[in-house]
């Protein structure tokens, strides 16, 4: 899906929004001040589109004004949602309350830090949380809008994919975990997702993790027997979906991609780029210093404490023969990035 917002002169708003399917018409649910004020449908065509093959009849843009919103003008909350995916089109804030910075969290986890993200909706022009599940053509486009210097998105993009966005313009932070508590939480989510796994993890995660799911199917729990067992009997495809996650999405550009034996080298490159890179065990200090980046109070940011069943499972996961091997390149990560932090004093 493409979209942007053509102009806001406060009395009259014009946006398109092309959908993925070509003889779809598009919609809109208008919200201001929290109150739904209108649900529409396009109103106005774009001829260039059915030129182009890329709509049937063009009819993909909107134009809102005081006819349809009494007053439009007069609302500096405003939200235009797309009614079939939910995605917000276009947002109006108030310039005072909204950061001037535009900023993209390189998600690592499976279970998304989205308690972090949601802390920061209220404080951005244009807010996306989760948009490696958008899509390719939506997340590259969102990194187009350029209508505002305050934006804030995360997801768990591969970064080769968008390197030439995340290297232009904004300020791109991310937090990497001990990888065999990382692995733990997977295990966990994986475990216990059962028929939902395409809305908890996303069309593209369910299928890569699928046979995962079905091999962990075969254990109650992540006792002995478990540690002792699944390691070893695990197939090509389980030991593929769950090997060295945050190298592979530094430095791969397609999920099913194993990474080269240079993959650790390129992924220093990238966190060096980055502008701010935390670690899940010193959470505190990642979030005291985002705080510090946006003027905010830390106290305002949540907790990041480690789940204790994670890291239970965790240390049996380090006792584990064959573990080793499935992280080593994560593993290596992971230990130089410790000792870059010891180097410094953090």
């Amino acid at each position: 899906m493409l979209f942007d917002v053509i102009d806001d002169i406060g009395s009259r708003i014009s946006v398109y929004v092309i959908p993925d399917s070509i003889s779809k018409t598009p919609s809109l649910r208008v919200f201001g001040d929290g109150a739904e004020l209108l649900v529409l449908a396009a109103n106005e065509d774009v001829p260039t589109l059915v030129a182009s093959g890329r709509h049937v009849t063009g009819r993909c843009a909107f134009k809102i004004d005081d006819g349809m919103i009494p007053h439009l003008a007069a609302y500096a909350d405003l939200e235009l949602i797309d009614l079939e995916t939910g995605l917000v089109i276009y947002r109006r804030r108030p310039e005072s309350v909204v950061e001037d910075v535009r900023m993209f969290r390189l998600e690592t986890h499976l279970l998304p830090l989205w308690r972090l993200d949601d802390v920061m909706r209220p404080r951005f022009h244009y807010w996306y949380k989760g948009i490696d599940r958008f899509g390719r053509e939506t997340t590259t486009q969102l990194f187009y809008l350029k209508q505002s210097q305050s934006i804030y998105a995360s997801g768990r993009i591969l970064y080769k994919n968008y390197e030439v966005f995340l290297r232009r313009g904004l300020r791109t932070i991310t937090m990497i975990r001990d990888p065999y508590d990382e692995l733990a939480e997977r295990l966990i989510v994986l475990k216990n997702v059962g028929e939902g796994a395409e809305q908890l993890l996303g069309a593209r995660d369910a299928l890569t993790f699928a046979p995962v799911i079905d091999a962990l199917a075969d254990f109650e729990e992540f006792d002995e027997e478990f540690c002792k067992k699944f390691f070893k009997k695990a197939s090509k495809a389980v030991s593929d979906a769950l090997s060295s996650p945050v190298v592979r999405q530094l430095t791969v550009s397609s999920p099913d991609q194993l990474p080269s034996r240079s993959a650790v080298a390129a992924s220093l490159e990238v966190l060096a780029s980055l502008d701010m890179v935390g670690i899940r065990s010193r959470a505190q200090d990642f979030c005291d210093a985002l705080a510090e980046t946006l003027g905010l109070s830390s106290d305002l940011l949540p907790l990041l404490s480690e789940y204790t069943r994670v890291s239970d499972l965790g240390d049996k996961l380090r006792e584990t023969r064959g573990v080793e091997t499935l992280l080593d390149q994560d593993l290596e990560l992971f230990h130089i990035l410790c000792s870059a932090y010891a180097t410094v004093g953090l």
